[in-house]
C-alpha cells in the first residue's frame, strides 16, 4: 500500500498526473492484462486516496473526476514511451522496459525519465512535423479526436503549466513576488479608475505587504499579505491572527492573504471568522492563468459549430 501523501501532489493534496506513473507500473505489474477502469480503480485503492479527493471534480460542463483523468494522462505517456503496451483498445500490460524501470526506480519514476525514452522522443518528433502528422501517424498512435479528448488534453497542459508556474513563483525574489501579487489583483479588477496600488516599504509595512485603494479617497481599500512559501511550509492560524491584528491597526475590516503553499484547517476557519480571503498556491496559479498574469498565449484554436438559427431564417 502506498501513502498518497508521500507522492508529489497539488496544494489540495491531489497527486499530480506524473505522480501516478510509478503506482500505475507497480499495480499493472501484478498481473498480465488489465482493463482500463479496473486498473484505474486498483491504482486509487493502492494509494488509499481519501473519499474527498476521489470525489473532486473539474469545474467544467463535464464535471469529470480529477483523479481518474490524471491517471489517464499518465497511462497515455507510459504507453507512448513504451513502458506499457495496449494489446487491444482499453487493455494494458507492462513491457520488459516498464518492468526494468519499476525494478530500478520503484514508484519514484519521473516524467523526465518517461519523456526521455526513445519511443516518446520519436512520437514527439512526429507530431512536430505537420506532414508526418498527417501522413504517418496511424490510428493506434493517436487518440480519436473528440471534444472531450481535446478538453482533457488542454486540462493536462494547464496542469503542467500550473506546476511550472508555482515552482517559478517560489524561486522569485520576495519583493518582486509582492509586486506580482498586486498586479494580479489589479488584473482581477481590484483597482478603481483613479485608485492606486502600492507595495509597502519593508521597514514600515506593519504586517501589510500591499495596499490597493479602489477610490481616490481610500474609502475602499484592499490590504494584502503574501507569503512566498515552499509547498510543505503551510500557513497556520497564528499567521492569520497576526494579519488580522495588522488590519485592525489600519482600522480595516477585511484583507487578502496569498501564499504559494496552503492553509491549515484552523487557518481557514480563522479566516472565515475574521473576513480574510485566502488564496493558496493552486488557486493562485489558476488565477494567474485565467487573468494572463505571468503567462502568455502561445497558440489559439477555435472550435466551430453549425449555426442552426441561420438556416431556420
Amino acid at each position: 500500500m502506498i501513502d498518497y501523501k508521500t507522492l508529489k501532489h497539488s496544494d489540495n493534496g491531489m497527486p499530480t498526473w506524473d505522480a501516478f506513473l510509478g503506482p500505475i507500473l507497480q499495480v499493472v505489474s501484478t498481473k498480465n492484462i488489465w482493463k482500463r477502469q479496473e486498473l484505474i480503480q486498483s491504482v486509487l485503492n493502492e494509494i488509499n486516496l481519501p473519499e474527498e479527493l476521489m470525489a473532486l471534480q473539474y469545474p467544467s460542463k463535464y464535471h469529470d473526476l480529477v483523479a481518474p483523468n490524471r491517471i489517464n494522462w499518465a497511462l497515455s505517456d507510459l504507453k507512448i514511451s513504451g513502458l506499457l503496451t495496449a494489446p487491444k483498445r482499453g487493455l494494458y500490460q507492462i513491457t520488459s522496459l516498464g518492468q526494468d524501470a519499476l525494478n530500478k526506480y520503484g514508484i519514484n519514476i519521473t516524467r523526465e525519465y518517461v519523456h526521455s525514452q526513445p519511443a516518446y522522443l520519436e512520437h514527439q518528433k512526429k507530431i512536430k512535423s505537420k506532414k508526418e502528422f498527417d501522413n504517418e501517424i496511424t490510428e493506434e498512435q493517436t487518440f480519436e479526436l473528440s471534444e472531450k479528448q481535446i478538453k482533457d488534453w488542454f486540462e493536462k497542459q494547464n496542469s503542467d503549466l500550473s506546476e511550472t508556474l508555482i515552482a517559478k513563483l517560489r524561486k522569485t525574489d520576495p519583493d518582486q513576488f509582492e509586486e506580482m501579487m498586486v498586479k494580479l489583483l489589479n488584473a482581477m479588477g481590484y483597482k478603481g479608475t483613479n485608485g492606486q496600488s502600492v507595495v509597502t516599504q519593508k521597514s514600515n509595512d506593519g504586517g501589510i505587504d500591499g495596499i490597493i485603494n479602489q477610490d481616490p479617497l481610500g474609502l475602499r481599500t484592499v490590504y494584502i499579505q503574501v507569503k512566498r512559501y515552499a509547498e510543505n511550509n503551510v500557513v497556520g492560524s497564528p499567521e492569520i491572527n497576526s494579519f488580522f491584528g495588522a488590519l485592525r491597526r489600519k482600522q480595516a475590516d477585511r484583507g487578502v492573504f496569498i501564499t504559494t503553499s496552503s492553509f491549515t484547517k484552523d487557518a481557514q476557519e480563522a479566516a472565515k471568522q475574521l473576513n480574510i480571503a485566502l488564496v493558496d498556491g493552486e488557486m493562485l496559479t489558476n488565477l494567474m492563468i485565467q487573468y494572463k498574469v505571468g503567462v502568455q498565449v502561445s497558440q489559439t484554436y477555435e472550435l466551430y459549430d453549425i449555426d442552426d438559427d441561420f438556416f431556420e431564417q
